[in-house]
């Protein structure tokens, strides 16, 4: 392992990422997008086991640094194309580790306004055909915590101290002094000091579990643009077979990061979420075995903040 390539936001590391991450502190990735091999045989060298077992040990091994490193209020993107590996991996992580299922993203690369629509409707308009032709990656979007997460908290926290949710409610909503339950932390905080002396020792009780020190929601800046189904144009080569789109990249770190949060890409390639990160303000952490594809990274990386400095 050694660091190749540096700028001010981030560092890509040259060698293996389990001997790379195993280096990272605990907890301390807010956003994890993996691009890892398929094993599909893309490139034998790289994207081939001899067995699937072999291969689903491999990356598992690799998820379980993912959840070491990854905060408790982060984010965790794995992408890959074959659904019967991918039912696979996903009892694998269900089995193994504590992260929490949240969505099957689809990567719909044909679709209306493609650049390349044309070229991929030839591919459909086939003779013969008998099944129907892949146009799509997948992405996987997971978390540790499920959507129940605060309101289970929430009601036990209650229920230690002997009241019931409609109790809170009724002081704290029916009063009118929060306005937006969706965000419960600032009301609990901006109005304990109005609220009437029950609902101000509740609150009290409930700042210890919500406070900023002691629990984080998951990040999730709704952009108001995506569903499940998200249409990207297949990128460029980029010197590399497989690279993803940097839009497609951007969306999932505007949705699941801040500012200067800290994104890792375990997996580089071509430095698609490195130039992500760099064109956002977010810190990044990237590995690639490959030193052929780290002087690719390294060199669009160059070129991307040429251009930001111009604007």
């Amino acid at each position: 392992m050694k660091t190749y390539y540096e700028t001010p936001n981030g560092c890509l590391y040259h060698g293996n990422c389990l001997e790379i991450m195993p280096t990272l502190a605990d907890k301390s990735i807010d956003l994890i997008v993996a691009d890892p091999p398929y094993n599909i045989g893309k490139v034998v060298s790289w994207d081939k086991w001899k067995r699937q077992a072999d291969y689903i040990e491999w990356l598992g091994s690799v998820f379980l640094e993912c959840q070491r490193v990854l905060k408790d209020n982060g984010s965790f993107y794995w992408f890959h194309n074959d659904m019967e590996q991918i039912a696979e991996i996903m009892t694998w992580i269900k089995k193994h580790t504590m992260f929490v299922f949240k969505q099957f993203i689809v990567w719909n690369k044909r679709f209306s306004g493609a650049r390349n629509k044309g070229f991929l409707d030839g591919f459909i308009e086939v003779d013969g055909l008998r099944n129907y032709q892949k146009m799509a990656e997948y992405c996987l979007f997971y978390t540790f915590q499920d959507d129940n997460y605060i309101r289970e908290h929430y009601r036990g926290l209650l229920n230690k101290i002997g009241l019931k949710p409609n109790d809170f409610n009724k002081w704290m909503w029916g009063k009118g002094y929060c306005k937006n339950k969706s965000n419960i932390a600032s009301h609990l905080f901006g109005y304990n000091q109005q609220v009437n002396p029950p609902a101000r020792e509740i609150t009290c009780h409930l700042a210890e579990f919500f406070g900023e020190d002691s629990y984080k929601r998951v990040t999730f800046n709704n952009q108001k643009t995506h569903h499940s189904v998200w249409n990207y144009e297949i990128a460029e080569k980029a010197g590399h077979v497989t690279p993803k789109p940097v839009p497609l990249i951007e969306n999932i770190i505007k949705h699941s990061s801040t500012e200067g949060d800290t994104v890792l890409d375990n997996c580089a390639g071509s430095g698609t979420t490195a130039i992500a990160c760099e064109r956002l303000n977010r810190k990044w952490i990237a590995c690639e075995i490959s030193e052929e594809y780290c002087k690719i990274i390294a060199k669009r990386i160059e070129s991307e903040r040429k251009q930001l400095k111009m604007f």
